[in-house]
């Protein structure tokens, strides 16, 4: 029930995290489409000030053209002279001829001047636009619907009662150059945000596994320890309280068993140890020139009585004749007998154990092939972490506290050396160690 609690909390702080992920997206998006506006309408300000500047030296420029100077053809000398001193008074700033000729022109002679020139208004206007960097297409148009889409931005001209004036358009590129930094700075955020989620989803995905391993190492442990403790237990209290001690063979026998049993907790405990301080870098290893294929026969040697509880077959095959190795000899022989306890304990009928010894391009290979389950393909790298234990149906009937394919993979670490599982076609698997 806490396993179902930890994957839900889990699968819930998921589904937050993409949501706030989503959030932030939403927002980003929707703070760059303001800036994007903001952009827009700041542009088209500056546009509306130069089509105004232009429009009326425009202006300026036909009404000199078409009402001054023929005004000052008609008046002779005279009349050029008195015109000139009116213009002189004037600052002659855009639109200024304009606003003091307003009241000798009519309007409808003010825009039937401006239609004769609208072609040139508008390359004028394409010009200093291109001159201010903006490369912009602008068109002259009569109504304002070619701009319902929206795309474009268009300025009204003074001189018509209808939506008549400049059309600018293919100006996207420009305001995305505008908005380049802003967008760089989204995609860091969301980037650093989203790195970051993942991130502690799988710290926090690993430390939820790594708390029930090691629930279940600690419930394995105590089967382990509960065991032994018991049976030492009751061998004592049978020599304390049944007279058991004058019997000589009866108290050799309940001896026996507590001394093999106070042995498995040794082991057990030396197991423990031994893992915890390889892991942890306070373990040398002491690496001497050592026979490897001595070192594998004195193993067989020592664990013939487990293999006569089980009716294992062993067989020990040697390719080639230089096996003289560095190794620390007490752990390299320790990484064996965990390799052929797991064969054992893990044999679904006889166990048939093949231990082979070979030179491979200068290196020494000892593999273990046995004909058991052999490992599924999505944990053959997860067996050696600490804690693991496969799991299949057999995992609460097998004792066993995930240490020994992990202390295995230390040892060979400290030896500079590779450890490696393969599963063979007819069942079982191979273990290959290469020093």
């Amino acid at each position: 029930m806490a396993k179902g609690n930890k994957k839900i909390n889990l699968r819930s702080i998921r589904t937050l995290m993409v949501f706030c992920q989503m959030l932030l997206v939403l927002f980003t998006i929707q703070w760059l489409v303001s800036q994007y506006d903001t952009q827009r309408d700041e542009l088209k300000k500056n546009l509306t000030k130069l089509f105004t500047d232009i429009q009326h030296k425009v202006s300026d420029s036909l009404i000199i053209e078409h009402v001054i100077d023929p005004i000052a053809a008609e008046g002779g000398v005279a009349g050029t002279k008195s015109t000139d001193n009116n213009l002189a008074s004037i600052a002659l700033s855009p639109g200024s001829i304009h606003k003091v000729l307003g009241s000798t022109i009519s309007k409808n002679e003010e825009q039937s001047l401006f239609k004769m020139d609208t072609i040139a208004f508008n390359e004028l206007f394409a010009n200093q636009m291109h001159q201010n960097g903006w490369d912009f297409n602008s068109q002259w148009v009569n109504n304002n619907d070619s701009n319902k889409n929206g795309k474009s931005i268009f300025i009204k001209s003074d001189f018509f009662t209808q939506d008549n004036g400049i059309v600018v358009s293919d100006y996207h590129p420009y305001l995305f150059l505008r908005l380049l930094p802003q967008l760089l700075f989204v995609l860091i955020l969301l980037s650093l945000t989203a790195t970051a989620f993942v991130i502690t989803f799988k710290s926090l995905r690993s430390q939820i596994k790594l708390s029930e391993l090691k629930d279940d190492f600690i419930g394995n442990m105590s089967h382990e320890l509960k065991t032994p403790i018991s049976t030492v237990k009751l061998a004592l209290e049978a020599l304390n309280n049944y007279n058991i001690i004058d019997d000589p063979k009866l108290s050799r026998e309940y001896l026996g068993m507590a001394t093999s049993e106070m042995d498995r907790l040794e082991l057990l405990a030396t197991r423990v140890l031994n893992t915890s301080l390889l892991e942890n870098g306070n373990m040398h290893i002491q690496r001497e020139s050592h026979d490897l294929q001595e070192l594998v026969e004195e193993v067989i040697r020592n664990m013939q009585l487990r293999f006569a509880q089980h009716d294992a077959k062993i067989s020990f095959v040697t390719n080639g004749n230089k096996f003289i190795v560095p190794v620390d000899k007490l752990h390299t022989q320790g990484v064996l007998v965990n390799l052929l306890d797991n064969s054992l304990k893990y044999a679904t009928t006889t166990p048939s154990i093949l231990i082979t010894l070979s030179e491979r391009n200068g290196a020494v290979q000892l593999s273990l092939t046995d004909n058991g389950p052999g490992i599924p393909e999505e944990y053959k790298e997860k067996v050696f972490e600490k804690f693991f234990r496969v799991p299949d149906g057999l995992r609460h009937n097998i004792k066993g506290y995930g240490l020994g394919l992990s202390y295995a993979a230390q040892v060979m670490r400290q030896h500079n050396g590779t450890i490696n599982v393969n599963n063979l076609n007819d069942g079982g698997c191979v273990f290959t160690l290469t020093f």
